[in-house]
């Protein structure tokens, strides 16, 4: 039996970050823990102050070149879509390979605002110079490939579309009537304008909320649940069976933000049978497509308002209707038995299954 190639990843992992990203980071990696011997970087620099993400970022390069100067076959990371976080990958991606010379790296993109990104001059000037190092770039939709094409910094053959999925602990395909508050499952930062969320729930007295997430800001989250109503509950962390009875049991998932890739809460609510409403940016629509029912078209509160209380509205029967196309929409396109055959493809494998 010929030795398992070697991969280095470098990036954020749960539990010590809880988001879509490090959770994507956690599947892909248990996905393929069978076809490499992994060391793991684990960037541990959010929410950090300088000093101590200095002293961090120093740490992980010390870790990476200690086991590229071993030699490995893969570097695995994450493209982040700001200034420095570029410029940070880009000096791992650098190190990695100066020492390990013969090594492909692999940069996964989460995020869809790479165009409005790339609109910047010394963002296009890094961009353009790290592309030539990568061996494969990876994205979540379709149309980020063709975003990414058009830009002229990094050939076709080199993006390969990776479409997100979930592992869900229960599948229940038998729904009931019985669903009586909106459910915002988010953590709580200002970019994802939860408190617009907890004003529109102001508006709408007669309607239960419910919020759940990790609190990156004391103060902001202390304001919310100042401002929020008797018919708003606002909460912390949530995870496992915990995390999944509640979107089971919710009306619908509702997410404010106008700032996405395409978070994985939208496919964790599909595979439970939840509706969603959300505005339809980033990737969204592309897994979704364009005619969902909860997807919001016009960006402005206004809009989700409405389109809340149109889902509130619905009859029994179209209601229980929108919840068979949810989860039908998840689990005939998105299941991990799907995605992992395209995780195998990705990495060299197409064999594997």
């Amino acid at each position: 039996m010929s030795e398992r190639k070697k991969l280095i990843f470098f990036g954020e992992l749960p539990p010590t970050v809880l988001h879509g990203v490090s959770l994507s980071n956690e599947r892909i990696l248990s996905s393929i823990v069978d076809l490499y011997d992994i060391k793991v970087v684990e960037d541990k620099v959010s929410f950090k102050s300088r000093i101590k993400g200095l002293l961090g970022f120093s740490i992980s390069l010390f870790k990476l070149a200690f086991f590229s100067f071993q030699q490995c076959d893969v570097y695995y990371t994450n493209l982040p879509t700001s200034f420095l976080g570029l410029v940070r990958v880009y000096f791992t991606v650098l190190l990695v390979k100066f020492l390990s010379f013969k090594v492909k790296v692999y940069c996964h993109l989460h995020r869809g605002d790479i165009n409005e990104f790339l609109l910047i001059e010394r963002n296009r000037k890094v961009f353009e110079s790290f592309s030539k190092r990568l061996y494969k770039i990876i994205v979540l939709a379709d149309s980020c490939k063709v975003d990414l094409e058009e830009s002229g910094f990094i050939e076709s053959e080199k993006i390969f579309v990776l479409h997100n999925t979930v592992s869900v602990e229960t599948v229940e395909s038998n729904f009931s009537s019985d669903y009586n508050y909106f459910y915002c499952l988010c953590n709580y930062i200002e970019t994802k304008r939860i408190d617009k969320l907890v004003s529109i729930s102001n508006k709408l007295g007669h309607i239960d909320f419910r919020f759940n997430g990790a609190v990156s800001s004391n103060s902001y989250y202390v304001s919310m649940k100042s401002k929020s109503g008797s018919n708003c509950e606002i909460g912390s962390t949530i995870q496992g069976q915990e995390k999944e009875l509640a979107l089971r049991n919710a009306k619908a998932l509702v997410l404010p933000s106008l700032n996405e890739g395409m978070p994985l809460v939208i496919l964790e609510s599909l595979a439970l049978g939840t509706p969603v409403i959300c505005f339809n940016i980033g990737f969204i629509s592309d897994y979704i497509g364009e005619d969902y029912p909860g997807l919001v078209t016009d960006l402005s509160d206004k809009a989700l308002t409405d389109k809340i209380t149109w889902l509130n509205e619905l009859s029994s029967s179209d209601y229980m209707n929108l919840r068979t196309l949810s989860y039908k929409l998840f689990w005939d396109n998105f299941s991990e038995e799907l995605i992992l055959k395209d995780v195998y493809k990705c990495f060299g494998y197409k064999n594997r299954m």
